[in-house]
């Protein structure tokens, strides 16, 4: 018998059960989107970091920084982000399924008579108007899904996927910004010593005259003045050490904490050709408009505000919803029973005639948002032009200016080494002796420095055309 009864109340639940079904089938996908959501994206997984067992190539740093730097890492969760508001914005295709329970005690005639009916307890003997206090406890499963909505739904999903191609366009320019700043800070770490050293050799030189002078002084063979001098310059020159060796230490701190490591990694310089930039600026610009992500970046605001324009209209649109739900009513929980289950399913659809203006303002504001996008875009081309033309000019005076440098420093070099026996034959001044040795380091100072500023002129041209993206 116990099974005979089962089996009726299911026999009387199928029927009302199966208006949800529906609903439950075309929500299984989404209850399964989430595990489909890329991974690679928003992953705080990082590659295995390189062998610190020997220096570091500019290659290598660059690969190091790419792996560790914690800005990459943060837009890497940006596309992750991106990415869950796709997933957001397609779940507004699928129904929505809630459970529910209720409790109600009421004398409300309305209410309470139609409390008794929907709990199978009508009898024709009841006073409607006076039903007394009635009690009710429906659980319940309602699904609703929405069926049109003017384009809204669909056009802000395009909107959040164009989102994430927009994010993964960012992370593609911090790659590129971030290789341009490793090359500098790299040369910069492999300058400061060979500064540190031009540096130390004057306070040599100086040295090793001071102790000469002091020795003629001594001999009655030269003025007291002159050692004063040559104190002061060795002063001097003792002085651009040190700001030489701080230099090292400065260049070292920006650089690691450009490749985000723990432990700061030796470096090795490998000799290559010096650069040949390309003489049609017309073919490097087009070049950069078409490979740098800030200008498809940029391209993406526009399409993402376009559509977000098109969802705003669609709020002048009729919007259609369908709906179902399942239950009992019982007087209390105690006495909950499946006879008494009930079912119902509808569809419903509704348009704004009036919302105060409020839809149109939406509209309005959105069309001003695709102008400023478009502003956005237009000025971003721009700025890519003068910074590639920045580039490309500072490429080729680098070129130049290290001819000259070279020139001047051999130049140097020989003047000191004249000077230098003139001023101990005593046919040169101290003050002449003084320019010629300043003159040495300077000069020596600026070959270093315009070799390495070709380097670094050619990875801000490099950056400018998008090559590391």
């Amino acid at each position: 018998m116990a099974g005979n009864t089962q089996a009726h109340r299911w026999a009387a639940i199928n029927p009302r059960l199966f208006l949800l079904i529906p609903w439950l089938a075309a929500a299984a996908p989404a209850w399964a989107a989430p595990a489909a959501v890329p991974r690679s994206a928003g992953s705080t997984e990082r590659p295995a970091e390189h062998g610190r067992s020997r220096p570091l190539a500019l290659e290598e740093a660059i690969d190091l920084a790419f792996a560790q730097n914690p800005d990459l890492a943060a837009a890497a969760a940006r596309i992750g982000e991106a990415e869950a508001r796709v997933a957001e914005a397609a779940a507004s295709f699928y129904p929505q399924v809630t459970a529910r329970a209720e409790y109600t005690y009421s004398d409300n005639p309305a209410l309470a008579f139609s409390n008794i009916v929907a709990q199978r307890r009508f009898n024709f003997g009841m006073n409607i108007n006076q039903p007394g206090w009635v009690s009710n406890f429906r659980p319940e499963i309602a699904g609703a899904w929405n069926l049109y909505r003017g384009g809204q739904d669909a056009a802000l999903k395009r909107a959040a996927e164009l989102g994430v191609e927009a994010a993964e366009l960012e992370r593609s320019a911090l790659r590129n910004r971030l290789a341009a700043a490793v090359t500098a800070a790299y040369y910069a770490v492999l300058s400061a010593p060979r500064q540190a050293e031009v540096a130390h050799r004057s306070v040599e030189t100086v040295a090793r005259e001071l102790d000469h002078t002091r020795a003629k002084v001594e001999e009655g063979m030269a003025l007291k003045a002159d050692v004063l001098s040559l104190e002061v310059r060795a002063t001097e020159a003792y002085e651009s050490e040190l700001k030489a060796r701080n230099a090292m230490e400065l260049s070292r701190s920006a650089l690691k904490t450009l490749l985000g490591a723990g432990e700061m990694p030796e470096f090795r310089e490998i000799e290559t050709p010096l650069p040949n930039p390309e003489g049609n600026f017309g073919k490097l610009l087009d070049l950069a408009l078409n490979q740098r992500p800030e200008t498809q970046a940029a391209t993406h605001q526009v399409r993402i505000r376009e559509q977000e324009l098109e969802a705003a209209k669609g709020g002048h649109l009729p919007r259609v919803n369908a709906y179902a739900a399942y239950g009992q009513n019982s007087r209390s929980p105690a006495d909950f029973s499946f006879n008494r289950d009930n079912g119902s399913i509808g569809i419903s659809a509704e348009v704004d005639l009036f919302s105060g203006g409020a839809v149109s303002a939406r509209i309005d504001a959105a069309e001003r948002r695709v102008v400023e996008a478009q502003a956005v875009e237009q000025r971003t081309r721009l700025e890519i032009e003068d910074e590639l033309r920045q580039a490309h000019s500072s490429l080729s005076e680098a070129l130049q200016r290290l001819k000259v440098a070279e020139a001047g420093a051999d130049s140097a070099e020989e003047a000191l080494r004249l000077v230098g026996e003139q001023y101990r034959g005593g046919t040169a001044t101290v003050t002449r002796y003084l320019e010629a040795e300043t003159g040495r380091a300077n000069a020596a100072l600026r070959a270093i420095l315009a070799r390495y500023q070709i380097r670094v002129a050619e990875a801000q041209l490099r950056k400018a055309l998008g090559d590391w993206r």
